[in-house]
């Protein structure tokens, strides 16, 4: 039976082999007119949405069923080539040649001579950006994607450190290319939903890296008819005048239509702003194609974009970004190659229609006639004249009608992206023939070689991988006891990671501002280290369970806390309990490090604490985007702290001596207090009455950085020597000043409606009084006392930095690109018992080296100059 059913299967095997039923289609090269290879151009078969895109080295293949097609090649700054071509049972060769574009200065028509002609053209593309955003409803097609890298060379010191881990561990050897390409399938509905599935991927990457990466690459949806690209600003931008000098420098004609050149050259070179081309299509003034760079402190960057016309709209068919990187002892390189087919796209009336645009700038007398002219949003697209005022009105009218249709259709809409990605089963287990039908680029020489080496080494190492696998955990090693590790175990997923994670934090390789190994002079030398343990159920929940350990030599005493988190969805709770040592403010103004440093070498101890024994659970909920609300209990016996009789420091000042660890204050003459027993009820709320939300896998992620933040913020105190209730409310807000750069606002202002009994419940500010100054807290003074100010009554704190695309140094092009930032900054305090008044203002560079910066800064107490002071700040 089984011989007979073997017979038959060959037998329709053979039969559905035969010449009827094979599929041919064309292959070949594709170079310019000099006989070079156009890597990655694009092919098109008109009229059906099918293509793919030609390799590094122009070489392109694709299967095509039998018939007769129109194939448009195109390229880059390349006159679009078609050819028909006969497919029958067989694969037809067509090699290519393009020619460059011709541009052409005399056909450009344009009513004023005052300024270059591409500043109306560009003015027009951009008040039409939004209605090409729009004019899709949606969209599907499926891309292939390709990533190729390589670490050139690292330093001699980065190699001693690290280069034997990458050889070893990682497998990643230096000067290898790794190859990463991934077919996906993209889904588009407006407004915002984009979905995305891996059916398959690819790489030559060694299995240590690809069991930790899952393979994952994804369609870059790179769109410069928004306002910014990745933190640049695109030259389609409404703003975008504003950064950019626009130049004509030409006009060519493409499939039908005319297409203007422009060159876009900054105002002042940054990070944030491109150069370039960027070519706009005549009356529709859509993008025909791009080809843009930027740089920033740690390289360069290419990006280029060509589109080409499905039902009349012009959408990405090939996008290709590069990267050169150069820091941190690393030289590196790679690209980022995306090739869009099998469009089906939908289009929405409404948006998708040309109308004359008219430059009011250029075009005065008949943007004059038009002025005041009621239009009718319903015929306006329809081949009418309109000023650039009147579309925006038409657009936001449009928009309006939009919004409200889909609140009547109970829509969120809030949301301002949502996506969701999802990556087949089999996504790493497709054969040959799979990729060799889907992929239809071909590949090159050196990747057919990569992945050779990488089948045979994973079949060297397929043995030994199953066995680690099997085990499921990873290995202890005696140098972790020292550097501290992250174990990771259990199941990995591609998109979530590994479910469980082991964290320990070595006290002699400190990676916060807790762990290490420290000095004061209460605890004298003390070790500090940390052991924490991850769960994960995807983007659902996520449950911690840690404990800090605090060994001080000087008290011979082992202190410690135990400390748990759950989420789940938009809810948090949290608990912590124990006996540990705090500062007396709790944002720990000083770190330990800079701490030690000043009490061993300068004889000065600016860290107060005392010792807590408590138990406190906190609960966090997000009821909405735009509304957080939080309360939190706490039970506590808080216990006095004096310096430690044997303090000392290394080098011993004969004019200073360590001052006590009680703080002084200038509302308190006696500070000092006894120990006690306190209870504590906490409770806030967030409003964001502007904020937005971002989904990723149908979990929400508030977007408000730019959206003002206010917060009310009160705390109770229950003890025996009375009670207490400190409330505030803060405001805080970015504003986004275009070339001057970002403006961040935060003002707070509170007062206690009970005064407390001691002054470890006092208000307390961010001060500073050393040469370092910790940079994540923005709420901070670069030269306030840290607690002679501290108050128990009514207190006003606003704090102000603009932060400068160009200002002194960095109008210095090499500087800016280099990373170097400037800002200026000021800090106010008000105290109403002592009607104290305190202003600092300073000017800040950022980015030297990388990784720290300068500020200069003068304060003055009650309208008095006080003193200057020069602060170093680090970015961690």
């Amino acid at each position: 039976m089984k011989l007979l059913q073997s017979v038959i299967a060959f037998i329709l095997c053979c039969l559905f082999s035969n010449d009827s039923f094979a599929e041919g289609g064309i292959k070949g090269s594709i170079k310019n007119l000099k006989g070079e290879s156009l890597s990655f151009a694009s092919i098109i078969i008109k009229g059906q949405n099918k293509g793919t895109m030609a390799n590094e080295d122009g070489l392109y293949e694709l299967s095509l069923p039998s018939g007769t097609y129109t194939v448009v090649f195109q390229y880059l700054s390349h006159k679009s080539l078609e050819k028909t071509v006969n497919v029958q049972n067989d694969y037809v060769t067509l090699n290519v040649s393009l020619e460059e574009q011709s541009i052409s200065l005399n056909e450009v028509k344009f009513s004023a001579k005052t300024e270059n002609p591409a500043y109306t053209i560009m003015r027009k593309a951009i008040s039409m950006a939004r209605f090409h955003i729009l004019e899709v409803s949606n969209y599907n097609a499926r891309t292939y994607v390709k990533g190729t890298g390589k670490v050139n060379s690292v330093s001699k010191l980065l190699k001693a450190v690290a280069g034997n881990k990458m050889e070893k561990e990682l497998g990643l050897k230096i000067g290898q290319t790794y190859i990463l390409e991934s077919i996906n399938d993209i889904n588009f509905s407006q407004p915002n939903t984009v979905k995305e599935k891996i059916v398959s991927s690819r790489s030559n990457f060694p299995k240590q890296i690809q069991s930790s990466s899952g393979n994952i690459i994804t369609f870059a949806r790179t769109n410069f008819y928004v306002s910014n690209v990745g933190g640049v600003v695109s030259p389609l931008s409404p703003s975008a005048l504003a950064y950019y000098k626009f130049s004509f420098e030409g006009m060519f004609e493409d499939r039908g239509v005319q297409v203007n050149k422009i060159k876009v050259t900054p105002k002042s070179w940054g990070p944030d702003v491109f150069s370039g081309t960027i070519n706009i299509i005549e009356d529709s003034w859509a993008i025909h194609s791009l080809d843009l760079k930027f740089n920033d402190e740690n390289g360069n960057y290419t990006l280029k974009q060509l589109y080409a016309p499905f039902k009349d709209v012009w959408m990405p068919v090939y996008m290709d970004s590069g990267f050169n990187f150069d820091a941190f002892g690393i030289v590196a390189e790679g690209r980022y190659v995306t090739n869009v087919r099998n469009y089906n796209v939908t289009i929405n009336p409404k948006y998708h229609q040309q109308p004359v645009v008219i430059d009011e700038k250029i075009d005065k007398a008949e943007a004059k006639e038009l002025k005041g002219q009621k239009v009718d949003k319903n015929l306006a697209l329809k081949q009418q004249s309109m000023t650039r005022k009147q579309l925006k009105k038409v657009l936001k009218d449009l928009e309006k009608e939009d919004k409200a249709e889909k609140k009547a259709q109970n829509q969120n809409v809030d949301v301002v992206r949502d996506y969701s990605l999802d990556v087949d089963s089999l996504s790493t287990k497709r054969n040959n023939d799979f990729w060799n039908t889907e992929r239809q680029v071909p590949l090159t020489e050196y990747e057919v070689i990569g992945y050779k080496q990488a089948d045979s080494l994973n079949k060297v190492n397929e043995g030994q991988i199953k066995k680690d696998s099997l085990k499921n955990l990873p290995k202890f090693k005696l140098s972790h006891i020292f550097a501290g590790h992250t174990y990771n175990y259990g199941p990995r997923t591609p998109l979530y990671g590994y479910q469980k994670s082991l964290i320990y934090s070595s006290p002699l390789m400190p990676n916060s501002n807790v762990d290490g190994f420290y000095y004061n002079t209460v605890e004298g030398f003390y070790l500090e280290s940390g052991l924490k343990y991850i769960k994960r159920n995807k983007l659902l929940s996520r449950m911690e369970i840690g404990t800090d350990l605090r060994y001080s030599f000087g008290r011979e005493k082992l202190t410690g806390l135990l400390y748990g988190t759950y989420v789940h969805n938009y809810t948090q709770i949290s608990v912590k309990g124990g006996q540990f040592v705090y500062q007396y403010n709790q944002n720990q103004p000083i770190t330990s490090l800079v701490n030690t440093f000043y009490t061993l070498l300068f004889e000065q101890n600016y860290m107060k604490l005392y010792e807590k024994t408590f138990a406190q659970i906190d609960f966090r909920h997000q009821f909405s985007p735009k509304i957080t609300g939080t309360i939190g209990l706490e039970t506590a016996e808080r216990h006095i702290l004096e310096n430690a009789a044997n303090a000392k420091p290394i080098f011993d000042n004969k004019n200073r001596e360590f001052s006590s660890n009680l703080p002084i204050s200038s509302e308190l003459a006696n500070v000092s207090w006894s120990n006690h027993s306190i209870q504590f009820l906490n409770a806030g709320l967030t409003i964001r009455p502007f904020a937005k939300t971002s989904k990723f896998n149908g979990r929400e992620f508030i977007s408000n950085y730019r959206n003002p933040n206010f917060r009310i913020r009160s705390k109770w105190g229950f003890s025996k020597a009375g009670d207490f209730n400190n409330t505030e409310i803060e405001y805080e807000q970015v504003f986004n000043l275009n070339r001057l750069g970002d403006l961040r606002l935060m003002v707070t202002a509170g007062d206690f409606l009970k005064k407390p009994s001691y002054f470890l419940d006092y208000k307390h500010f961010n001060g500073n009084q050393v040469l370092f100054r910790r940079e994540g807290l923005f709420n901070s003074f670069r030269n306030l006392d840290y607690y002679n100010y501290s108050t128990n009554g009514s207190y006003i704190e606003a704090h102000a930095q603009q932060d400068f695309r160009s200002l002194l140094l960095t109008k210095i092009n090499l500087l800016r690109l280099y990373g170097l930032k400037e800002s200026v900054f000021a800090n106010y305090l008000y105290t109403g018992n002592k009607n104290f008044n305190y202003l600092e203002v300073g000017y800040g560079v950022s980015g030297i080296g990388k990784i720290f910066g300068l500020e200069i800064v003068s304060n003055f107490i009650n309208g008095k100059y006080d003193a200057t002071a020069l602060r170093v700040k680090f970015s961690r």
